[in-house]
Protein backbone atom coordinates (compact mmCIF):
# COMPACT_ATOMS: atom_id res chain seq x y z
CA UNK A 1 0.00 0.00 0.00
CA UNK A 2 1.14 3.49 -0.86
CA UNK A 3 1.57 5.89 1.93
CA UNK A 4 0.12 8.97 1.06
CA UNK A 5 1.49 12.04 3.55
CA UNK A 6 -1.71 13.91 3.60
CA UNK A 7 -3.94 11.37 5.06
CA UNK A 8 -3.66 9.73 8.58
CA UNK A 9 -2.28 5.98 7.84
CA UNK A 10 -5.81 4.79 9.68
CA UNK A 11 -7.66 6.50 6.92
CA UNK A 12 -5.48 4.57 4.43
CA UNK A 13 -5.98 1.23 5.78
CA UNK A 14 -9.28 1.77 6.10
CA UNK A 15 -10.04 3.00 2.71
CA UNK A 16 -7.74 -0.61 1.50
CA UNK A 17 -9.95 -2.88 3.60
CA UNK A 18 -12.98 -1.38 2.38
CA UNK A 19 -12.05 -1.39 -1.09
CA UNK A 20 -10.68 -5.33 -0.53
CA UNK A 21 -13.89 -6.17 1.05
CA UNK A 22 -16.48 -4.33 -1.52
CA UNK A 23 -14.33 -5.89 -4.49
CA UNK A 24 -14.31 -9.56 -3.54
CA UNK A 25 -10.59 -9.73 -2.73
CA UNK A 26 -11.75 -10.38 1.02
CA UNK A 27 -14.57 -12.60 0.72
CA UNK A 28 -18.10 -12.77 3.03
CA UNK A 29 -16.98 -14.86 6.04
CA UNK A 30 -13.33 -14.60 5.54
CA UNK A 31 -10.70 -13.96 8.71
CA UNK A 32 -8.93 -10.52 8.66
CA UNK A 33 -6.31 -10.94 11.11
CA UNK A 34 -4.56 -7.20 12.35
CA UNK A 35 -0.84 -9.20 12.04
CA UNK A 36 -1.54 -10.32 8.15
CA UNK A 37 -2.41 -6.84 7.18
CA UNK A 38 -0.17 -4.79 9.22
CA UNK A 39 2.71 -6.60 6.96
CA UNK A 40 0.58 -6.45 3.65
CA UNK A 41 0.21 -2.50 4.00
CA UNK A 42 4.02 -2.37 5.71
CA UNK A 43 2.58 -0.61 8.57
CA UNK A 44 1.71 -1.36 12.42
CA UNK A 45 -1.10 -2.99 13.93
CA UNK A 46 -2.69 0.17 15.19
CA UNK A 47 -4.19 1.56 11.91
CA UNK A 48 -5.33 -1.90 11.44
CA UNK A 49 -7.16 -2.41 14.22
CA UNK A 50 -8.54 1.32 14.30
CA UNK A 51 -9.20 1.06 10.51
CA UNK A 52 -11.28 -2.55 11.40
CA UNK A 53 -13.25 -0.72 14.09
CA UNK A 54 -14.66 1.79 11.79
CA UNK A 55 -15.44 -1.10 9.62
CA UNK A 56 -17.83 -2.67 12.35
CA UNK A 57 -19.40 0.44 13.07
CA UNK A 58 -20.42 0.55 9.35
CA UNK A 59 -21.38 -3.43 9.48
CA UNK A 60 -18.61 -4.73 7.12
CA UNK A 61 -17.01 -6.98 9.60
CA UNK A 62 -17.95 -8.93 12.95
CA UNK A 63 -16.17 -9.07 15.79
CA UNK A 64 -16.46 -12.57 17.07
CA UNK A 65 -16.71 -13.33 21.43
CA UNK A 66 -13.07 -14.99 20.86
CA UNK A 67 -11.88 -11.74 19.47
CA UNK A 68 -11.54 -12.70 15.72
CA UNK A 69 -12.72 -10.48 12.69
CA UNK A 70 -14.61 -11.62 10.11
CA UNK A 71 -16.39 -10.20 6.96
CA UNK A 72 -20.00 -9.56 7.08
CA UNK A 73 -22.20 -12.53 6.07
CA UNK A 74 -25.34 -10.60 3.95
CA UNK A 75 -28.51 -12.25 4.38
CA UNK A 76 -31.63 -12.17 2.40
CA UNK A 77 -33.12 -10.06 4.76
CA UNK A 78 -30.13 -7.74 4.73
CA UNK A 79 -30.28 -7.23 1.54
CA UNK A 80 -34.29 -6.92 1.25
CA UNK A 81 -34.25 -3.93 3.66
CA UNK A 82 -31.45 -2.16 2.29
CA UNK A 83 -33.22 -1.99 -0.89
CA UNK A 84 -36.28 -1.14 0.57
CA UNK A 85 -34.66 1.89 2.05
CA UNK A 86 -32.63 2.54 -1.14
CA UNK A 87 -36.40 2.76 -3.03
CA UNK A 88 -37.70 5.15 -0.23
CA UNK A 89 -34.52 7.73 -0.85
CA UNK A 90 -33.77 7.27 -4.45
CA UNK A 91 -37.51 8.58 -4.70
CA UNK A 92 -36.67 11.55 -2.90
CA UNK A 93 -33.88 12.30 -5.23
CA UNK A 94 -36.65 11.93 -7.92
CA UNK A 95 -38.67 14.39 -6.79
CA UNK A 96 -36.43 16.94 -6.90
CA UNK A 97 -34.72 15.89 -10.07
CA UNK A 98 -38.02 16.17 -12.00
CA UNK A 99 -38.50 19.58 -10.28
CA UNK A 100 -34.77 21.05 -10.70
CA UNK A 101 -33.24 19.29 -13.72
CA UNK A 102 -32.46 22.13 -16.47
CA UNK A 103 -32.35 21.24 -20.39
CA UNK A 104 -28.08 20.78 -19.82
CA UNK A 105 -28.69 18.55 -17.24
CA UNK A 106 -31.13 16.24 -19.38
CA UNK A 107 -28.34 16.94 -22.64
CA UNK A 108 -25.68 15.30 -20.20
CA UNK A 109 -27.74 12.71 -19.06
CA UNK A 110 -28.95 11.65 -22.53
CA UNK A 111 -25.27 12.04 -23.92
CA UNK A 112 -24.23 9.09 -21.04
CA UNK A 113 -26.86 6.67 -21.35
CA UNK A 114 -25.92 7.15 -25.59
CA UNK A 115 -22.14 6.37 -24.41
CA UNK A 116 -23.35 3.49 -22.18
CA UNK A 117 -25.73 1.75 -24.65
CA UNK A 118 -22.55 1.99 -27.20
CA UNK A 119 -19.97 0.67 -24.71
CA UNK A 120 -22.62 -2.20 -23.44
CA UNK A 121 -21.84 -4.43 -26.75
CA UNK A 122 -18.04 -4.67 -26.29
CA UNK A 123 -17.91 -7.63 -23.80
CA UNK A 124 -14.33 -6.28 -22.67
CA UNK A 125 -15.97 -3.20 -21.46
CA UNK A 126 -18.52 -4.61 -18.79
CA UNK A 127 -16.42 -2.92 -15.94
CA UNK A 128 -16.60 0.31 -17.69
CA UNK A 129 -20.31 0.00 -17.95
CA UNK A 130 -20.70 -0.45 -14.44
CA UNK A 131 -19.27 2.53 -13.87
CA UNK A 132 -21.35 4.50 -16.36
CA UNK A 133 -24.20 2.68 -14.04
CA UNK A 134 -22.85 4.05 -11.11
CA UNK A 135 -22.00 8.30 -12.86
CA UNK A 136 -25.81 8.23 -14.10
CA UNK A 137 -27.03 7.54 -10.33
CA UNK A 138 -24.27 10.11 -9.64
CA UNK A 139 -25.25 12.81 -11.86
CA UNK A 140 -29.40 12.17 -10.50
CA UNK A 141 -28.20 12.38 -6.87
CA UNK A 142 -25.98 16.31 -7.87
CA UNK A 143 -28.76 17.42 -9.36
CA UNK A 144 -30.69 17.17 -6.49
CA UNK A 145 -29.18 18.80 -3.96
CA UNK A 146 -30.14 16.54 -1.01
CA UNK A 147 -26.81 16.03 0.33
CA UNK A 148 -27.98 14.02 3.37
CA UNK A 149 -29.46 11.53 1.07
CA UNK A 150 -27.32 11.55 -1.19
CA UNK A 151 -24.84 10.59 1.91
CA UNK A 152 -26.92 7.88 2.85
CA UNK A 153 -27.70 6.39 -0.58
CA UNK A 154 -23.53 5.98 -0.93
CA UNK A 155 -23.40 3.98 2.85
CA UNK A 156 -26.03 1.86 1.23
CA UNK A 157 -24.27 1.25 -1.97
CA UNK A 158 -21.27 0.57 -0.82
CA UNK A 159 -22.83 -2.54 0.68
CA UNK A 160 -24.09 -3.47 -2.60
CA UNK A 161 -21.32 -3.03 -4.66
CA UNK A 162 -20.33 -5.87 -3.76
CA UNK A 163 -23.11 -7.92 -5.73
CA UNK A 164 -24.13 -5.73 -8.49
CA UNK A 165 -21.61 -5.95 -10.34
CA UNK A 166 -22.11 -9.90 -10.87
CA UNK A 167 -25.76 -8.97 -11.48
CA UNK A 168 -24.15 -6.51 -14.54
CA UNK A 169 -22.08 -9.64 -15.81
CA UNK A 170 -25.77 -11.39 -17.14
CA UNK A 171 -26.30 -10.16 -20.23
CA UNK A 172 -29.95 -10.19 -19.09
CA UNK A 173 -29.61 -7.78 -16.20
CA UNK A 174 -27.07 -6.00 -17.84
CA UNK A 175 -29.71 -4.98 -20.80
CA UNK A 176 -32.79 -4.52 -18.62
CA UNK A 177 -30.47 -2.07 -16.38
CA UNK A 178 -30.21 0.27 -19.84
CA UNK A 179 -33.38 0.06 -20.69
CA UNK A 180 -34.35 1.10 -17.34
CA UNK A 181 -31.84 3.71 -17.24
CA UNK A 182 -33.34 5.12 -20.36
CA UNK A 183 -36.82 4.90 -19.06
CA UNK A 184 -35.77 6.48 -15.82
CA UNK A 185 -34.37 9.27 -17.90
CA UNK A 186 -37.32 9.96 -20.19
CA UNK A 187 -40.02 10.10 -17.67
CA UNK A 188 -37.48 12.77 -15.67
CA UNK A 189 -37.38 14.59 -18.91
CA UNK A 190 -40.90 14.67 -19.43
CA UNK A 191 -41.51 15.62 -15.34
CA UNK A 192 -43.89 12.34 -15.11
CA UNK A 193 -42.81 12.14 -11.26
CA UNK A 194 -45.07 8.99 -10.83
CA UNK A 195 -43.72 7.22 -13.80
CA UNK A 196 -40.32 7.78 -13.34
CA UNK A 197 -40.37 6.65 -9.48
CA UNK A 198 -42.59 3.30 -10.78
CA UNK A 199 -40.01 2.29 -13.49
CA UNK A 200 -37.11 3.22 -10.66
CA UNK A 201 -38.56 0.76 -8.23
CA UNK A 202 -39.69 -1.80 -10.28
CA UNK A 203 -35.50 -1.67 -11.87
CA UNK A 204 -34.72 -2.22 -8.04
CA UNK A 205 -36.88 -4.97 -7.07
CA UNK A 206 -35.70 -7.07 -9.94
CA UNK A 207 -31.89 -6.00 -9.24
CA UNK A 208 -32.73 -7.18 -5.44
CA UNK A 209 -34.06 -10.41 -6.47
CA UNK A 210 -31.52 -11.23 -9.11
CA UNK A 211 -28.84 -10.60 -6.16
CA UNK A 212 -30.90 -12.63 -3.42
CA UNK A 213 -31.53 -15.69 -6.45
CA UNK A 214 -27.66 -15.28 -7.23
CA UNK A 215 -25.36 -15.01 -5.00
CA UNK A 216 -27.48 -14.95 -1.12
CA UNK A 217 -27.35 -17.90 0.26
CA UNK A 218 -30.33 -19.81 2.45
Amino acid sequence: MLIQKSKPIREQVYDRLKEMIVNGEIKQGQRIVEVEYAEKFNTSRTPVREAIRMLELEGFVQVTTKGGVRVTNISRKDVTDIYRIRIALEEIILEEVVKLATKEDIKKIEKLLDETEKMAGKEAEIKNVFKMFTTFNEYLYEISHQERTVELLRNLNSYLKRFRQVAIESEIRKGDAILDHRAIFEAVRDKDLEKAKMINRKHLETSRDFIIDRIIDD
